[in-house]
């Protein structure tokens, strides 16, 4: 059903945002340097 497929869309957002936001963070920060 369509409820279950946002909930797995949300929960991969989530875990992407948690994994790639620190290593763009990071990048960031280096660049600026």
């Amino acid at each position: 059903p369509m409820a279950v497929t946002i909930m797995g869309g949300l929960v991969v957002a989530t875990l992407l945002t948690c994994l790639f936001l620190p290593a763009l963070y990071a990048a960031w920060f280096r660049v600026r340097e």
